[in-house]
């Protein structure tokens, strides 16, 4: 899932156009899993395409609004890179995760970044969470737990999946301090220029990682190239960039709400392109994972994002 960080400024939107968008964006969102599991290529290495690619797409409207007089200050930069690093690591974690665990858990432990940022607001920026947020954590904790323990008892993909589920809820959690530092600089930036330059931190940071563990970043076949493109034209800039411009219209918890539906539409590709079923601890979890986040996102303050998948 994917989370924008600004607002940006832009003619208001019609009806129509909003629910459009609101489609556009849950369906592209939705393939990212599916993309991952096409790929024949190492998770980090996807990452980083993901968020090189989508740096550089968006590089000639950054660099169109620095020109028109937008201006980035050392602080900003600084939040910026911050930023960068948490995205880097979230899409790390989330993306490998998909070579242990199910597509469906795998996005549902993700879709409970909402929580880790109500967490992280409480702790950092002292606003506490509301009762019914702190209902919300209580009843996604639950669930993650159902999950996971299905998982370690013995689902489809053996002791394996814990550790996928263990990943994908990680991505949850650093994936909040990316949220968190958008909402303490309460940025004016336009989206292209704030998503521009924490994409090319983000990649800049996987690629180093890459270079570390020795993670190749070429040579693959053309199946895998045609699912990298597909991960930055449709879950990065058709599902990211069109939600960034829906918070023009539509309060920030609407979204982040309607993105619940991505684990729904991840899971059924991956059920229908893939022939993978949920475990039966999915079926049990799920439900209390996403309800918690629904009630914790709409007890809560606005957060002015949406997931980055």
């Amino acid at each position: 899932m994917s989370m924008p960080l600004v607002r940006r400024q832009s003619p208001p939107l019609r009806p129509a156009e909003v629910r459009a968008g609101l489609v556009v964006g849950v369906a592209a969102v939705s393939t990212a899993a599916v993309l991952v599991r096409v790929a024949d290529a190492p998770g980090l290495a996807l990452a980083f395409w993901r968020c090189f690619g989508g740096a550089v797409a968006l590089a000639p409207f950054a660099v169109r609004a620095l020109r028109g007089g937008v201006r980035v200050d050392g602080p900003q930069r600084r939040r910026l890179a911050a930023s960068g690093l948490f995205l880097g690591a979230h899409f790390g974690l989330w993306i490998s995760s998909l070579s242990f665990t199910t597509v469906a858990s795998s996005s549902v432990l993700v879709s409970m970044s909402p929580l880790f940022v109500g967490l992280g607001a409480a702790l950092f920026l002292r606003e506490p969470p509301s009762r019914r947020t702190w209902a919300g954590i209580g009843l996604a904790a639950a669930g993650a737990v159902a999950i996971g323990a299905a998982d370690l008892a013995g689902a489809p993909l053996g002791g394996r999946a814990l550790l996928g589920d263990a990943m994908a809820f990680a991505g949850a959690a650093v994936i909040a301090g990316y949220l968190l530092i958008g909402r303490a600089s309460r940025s004016r930036l336009p989206v292209s220029v704030y998503a521009a330059i924490v994409y090319g931190f983000a990649a800049a940071a996987l690629l180093a990682v890459c270079a570390v563990a020795g993670v190749p970043l070429w040579g693959y076949d053309g199946r895998t190239w045609l699912a990298i493109a597909g991960l930055i034209v449709g879950p990065q800039l058709l599902g990211h960039t069109v939600f960034n411009h829906l918070l023009s219209a539509l309060p920030a918890t609407t979204v982040a709400v309607v993105v619940l539906a991505e684990p729904l539409g991840a899971g059924l590709l991956a059920w229908m392109l893939l022939a993978e079923l949920p475990t039966p601890g999915f079926a049990l979890g799920a439900p209390l994972v996403l309800a918690g986040v629904f009630l914790a996102a709409a007890g809560g303050r606005p957060v002015r994002a949406v997931d980055p998948r």
